[in-house]
């Protein structure tokens, strides 16, 4: 069976390395993009297991991009992780069901794997 395949999602170049950094000791692929466009650009060619998705960034969000799962019946079974600075207070529309998870910045390395694998377990 392949390792499972992980996209993250961030508009701060350092972060995606952090989080690639803190997922190394598990045997998965990670891939990355720097935005919400490189984002649906990425999920038109391939269907990861998880997406670990910022919210906030410019031009294209993180709410374009849940937008672009939704319409594409391809993604009904991936995992969306929502990692993002804006925490508890979050707006009314991040409570929708494509959402598994959602983890405030900063977080901790293994919180964050061990949310990571919780997630791939469930799938």
């Amino acid at each position: 069976m392949a390792e499972p395949l992980v996209l993250i999602v961030d508009d701060e170049k350092g972060l995606l390395d952090l989080f690639c950094t803190m997922l190394r000791p598990l045997k998965l692929r990670v891939l990355t993009a720097e935005g919400g466009a490189q984002a649906i650009e990425l999920l038109q060619q391939i269907t990861p297991d998880l997406l670990i998705l910022d919210l906030a960034m410019p031009q294209v969000s993180g709410y374009d991009v849940l937008n672009f799962v939704k319409q594409t019946p391809r993604l009904d079974r991936m995992r969306v992780m929502v990692l993002t600075a804006t925490g508890p207070l979050r707006p009314q529309k991040a409570d929708e069901p494509r959402i598994a998870r959602w983890v405030t910045k900063p977080v901790a390395s293994g919180e964050f794997r061990e949310v990571v694998q919780t997630l791939l377990s469930e799938r």
